[in-house]
């Protein structure tokens, strides 16, 4: 048994490097990023940058001769841009931001006019300039803050004095021993929080925001077809890289539960051929290889069994606030007992939520 003297109660003794040494499938988002620098306030906050967006997509139908098309978002539109809808140019004369729509001209530049339907994409192609012109006005799109809750995780450890002089087979140590098993329990639900957390909050209670909430823009229903190609991961990559995701590399990972594990070492297995000496067969897939990168497979059973998450590693951060990463506690014998505890406050830090993408309701 360890012997603990009066030196030892109430001092705090990081287990921080006991928890990374934990089995990569029990936590492996946490595995993947590891812990990163202290925040210093339970409110985290940062602040990511955009440029303005560069298409839009026509709301209602406009006819050959119409000079008038109304948009979802007038927001990547300024006068004197030209822009393109199919095949034909059209300049933008004015913006009306409270109706949503461009007065414009078209058939511009010798392109021929068309009738527009809706939902067609209008894009940018660039402000044309005019050869002694005045500088034109100046636009800013400002940074935008993000937050998310820091959260406790935290667990008792008791042992009576009886308990601790049983003989137990295979444990030495048995306050050490529980001490471990709530390591791996608090470990497992700071993973599970940093997935499926809801930001909250109610006072002293605080409950971070996991990486489900936090991606919005890039989210596909897959109407509970099974994956039996690579066309919907393709397309998921696809919006994240029209949102400009891909722009500065990343380091990007799909993370599945089992079920969509076994799925994906599925695809095209009929297709391929093994020519080997041995008696061993069978299939795993560890990296897709997409049109837009190779993304690792990450099996991670704290996902939804029906979806899939294609994240970028190094847009996440798991902080501790201040000093309070994962830490043990000897709180001493009260009565007849020996008594300590394991507590820890971290957050979530997800960066540009539109270099992420999930598919869910997948069969």
């Amino acid at each position: 048994m360890a012997i603990y003297t009066l030196d030892l109660i109430g001092k705090k003794q990081s287990v921080v490097d006991e928890l990374l040494l934990l089995n990569p499938y029990q936590i492996p988002l946490i595995s993947m990023v590891g812990f990163s620098e202290p925040i210093y306030n339970t409110t985290h906050e940062w602040y990511e940058d955009e440029m303005f967006d560069t298409d839009s997509i026509v709301t209602a139908a406009a006819l050959v001769s119409d000079t008038s098309i109304v948009v979802a978002d007038t927001e990547p539109f300024r006068i004197n841009q030209v822009v393109k809808v199919n095949e034909e140019l059209i300049l933008i004369t004015a913006v009306n931001t409270g109706t949503k729509t461009l007065t414009v001209t078209r058939g511009y530049a010798g392109t021929t006019a068309a009738a527009i339907a809706q939902n067609d994409v209008i894009e940018v192609l660039f402000t044309e300039g005019t050869e002694g012109a005045d500088a034109r006005e100046a636009r800013y799109k400002g940074r935008k803050p993000a937050s998310n809750y820091t959260q406790i995780f935290d667990d008792t450890i008791e042992i009576s004095g009886s308990s601790e002089e049983i003989a137990q087979y295979g444990i030495d140590d048995l306050y050490e021993a529980e001490k471990q098993k709530k390591q791996l329990e608090l470990a497992l639900q700071l993973e599970k929080a940093a997935i499926n957390g809801i930001k909250y909050s109610n006072g002293t209670k605080r409950m971070m925001g996991g990486i489900r909430q936090f991606i919005q823009s890039n989210v596909t229903d897959n109407g509970g077809a099974v994956l039996n190609s690579l066309d919907p991961i393709n397309d998921l990559a696809q919006d994240i890289y029209r949102a400009g995701g891909f722009k500065d590399g990343g380091t990007f990972a799909i993370m599945v539960g089992a079920k969509q594990k076994r799925a994906l070492s599925k695809l095209d297995q009929d297709v391929i051929r093994i020519e080997r000496a041995d008696n061993a067969r069978g299939q795993v897939v560890t990296t897709l290889i997409t049109d837009f990168g190779e993304f690792e497979v990450k099996l991670n059973d704290n996902l939804k069994s029906d979806e899939l998450i294609l994240t970028d590693i190094n847009r996440i951060k798991v902080s501790p606030l201040g000093k309070r990463s994962f830490f043990h506690t000897f709180m001493g014998k009260t009565g007849d007992k020996t008594t300590g505890q394991v507590v820890g406050e971290y957050t979530l830090e997800f960066k540009q939520e539109k270099a992420h993408g999930r598919i869910k309701n997948i069969g």
